[in-house]
């Protein structure tokens, strides 16, 4: 099978077009069927692994570190993340519980770690090993990270228990308010760049 480096291909009608520098941020559109091509990077590969380590760091603060301090006629209590879903697999919450696990903490830290393994190699001018498969994961992996939605379902819980709890928000919640929408960054961000860089090292 050969590579052809310098053309695109359009993933919903086949119409081929050379391929072209892309503006930052700009998008491009298939002149057939309308949909979207590509988008230029507004990242540079190390910008896009500085975010990517950082999302890595706030991962392991919000698994590791108290969602809230719930405070009930002098007894106080506080769970992480991963406290929460062990005590939801206790009973008939079981399969609720593997499932939160999954998108909450399996998915998101899986796509952290397959964009470190891609990006360091990227950093360096070179496509990491099994490229290919691992942007295969990376992409059947995007729909099913939701921790923005963990994090609404937090929030809409701590409003509602506060009119009878006194709850204070701790580091996790935190965390995870800061890693939701860093992961959409990091995880949708276009992935030309690489394709181009594997390429054209075949």
């Amino acid at each position: 099978m050969r590579a052809y480096p310098d053309l695109m291909l359009c993933e919903h009608c086949d119409e081929v077009y050379d391929r072209t520098l892309m503006a930052p941020g700009a998008s491009y559109y298939c002149s057939r069927c309308g949909s979207r091509l590509a988008k230029g990077s507004i990242l540079s590969t190390s910008a896009w692994l500085a975010w990517t380590l950082t999302a890595a760091c706030l991962f392991v603060f919000a698994n590791t570190f108290p969602v809230a301090l719930i405070s009930f006629d002098g007894l106080n209590s506080e769970a992480t993340v991963w406290q929460s879903i062990s005590a939801l697999a206790q009973g008939p919450g079981t399969p609720m519980a593997i499932a939160a696990g999954i998108v909450i903490i399996g998915i998101p830290g899986f796509q952290i770690a397959l964009l470190l393994w891609m990006l360091s190699f990227a950093a360096l001018g070179k496509p990491c090993p099994y490229f290919v498969a691992t942007m295969r994961c990376l992409h059947f992996s995007r729909p099913w990270g939701m921790t923005e939605v963990f994090l609404l379902g937090v929030l809409v819980a701590i409003v509602k228990l506060s009119s009878y709890l006194h709850i204070v928000v701790g580091a996790g919640i935190i965390s995870i308010a800061l890693l939701a929408p860093l992961m959409v960054v990091i995880t949708k961000h276009d992935t030309e760049d690489l394709w181009r860089l594997y390429e054209g090292r075949q």
